[in-house]
């Protein structure tokens, strides 16, 4: 999707495959604003097609990386996390066997979160993160607001068919959780769960790119 991880799986690893891929971004708050995030890359339903694919060298005309190159890359983006000031407990693992790839740390403030979704970005893209912010927490008015910048409708048209098969049945999860109970929720497709402390949002991630859906929402707390 973008110049970094993502890119290097969804495009060059993954173009081969049609099944379905999920990326899931969970994060659990703190009243402070402070809390622990986990983003996983779920791509067990594929597992069957892409240990065939890992056995070539190219598809599509994408270079096929091996598993040492994935591993080198995810250090690298891991190293630059536990740099950021306010982020601890880092931690990855890579499921070779069902593909499923996860990074998880604590952080003290929403400010520091967001570097670390930066750093799964290009630079010109991290630029408009630090900018404009994917998360921001008002504890004064107990409210977290999920922005999302990205318009990759354009790009995406411009993309072979073969390339946009990968999104047809991707998903995008995210859950947020919260120690005060959910009061409102602006994104109509989010559920807000029976204990009114977490919220899930499911979106197909093709709709996303096209922006017929979108993963933004604000979100109220009880004070």
């Amino acid at each position: 999707m973008r110049k970094k991880i993502f890119k290097v799986f969804l495009l060059g690893l993954f173009s081969f495959c049609t099944s379905c891929f999920e990326i899931i971004e969970e994060v659990s708050f703190n009243k402070d604003g402070s809390g622990h995030v986990t983003l996983t890359m779920n791509l067990s339903q594929s597992k069957t097609k892409l240990n065939s694919m890992m056995l070539l060298d190219s598809v599509n005309n994408y270079k096929v990386p091996s598993k040492t190159e994935i591993k080198n890359k995810i250090a690298q983006v891991i190293q630059k996390v536990k740099q950021i000031e306010g982020i601890s407990n880092v931690q990855n693992s890579s499921n070779f066997n069902e593909y499923i790839f996860v990074v998880s740390c604590d952080f003290t403030n929403v400010e520091a979160l967001n570097m670390v979704i930066s750093n799964f970005s290009s630079k010109k893209e991290a630029a408009i993160i630090k900018q404009q912010k994917h998360f921001s927490f008002d504890t004064s008015k107990n409210t977290f607001t999920r922005n999302y910048h990205y318009d990759l409708s354009k790009a995406f048209e411009k993309t072979n068919m073969e390339d946009r098969k990968v999104f047809e049945t991707a998903t995008m999860t995210t859950i947020y959780r919260f120690e005060s109970p959910i009061v409102s929720s602006k994104n109509p497709t989010a559920k807000i769960s029976g204990s009114k402390k977490a919220i899930m949002l499911k979106v197909n991630a093709q709709d996303v790119i096209k922006n017929k859906n979108s993963i933004k929402n604000q979100i109220k707390l009880l004070k």
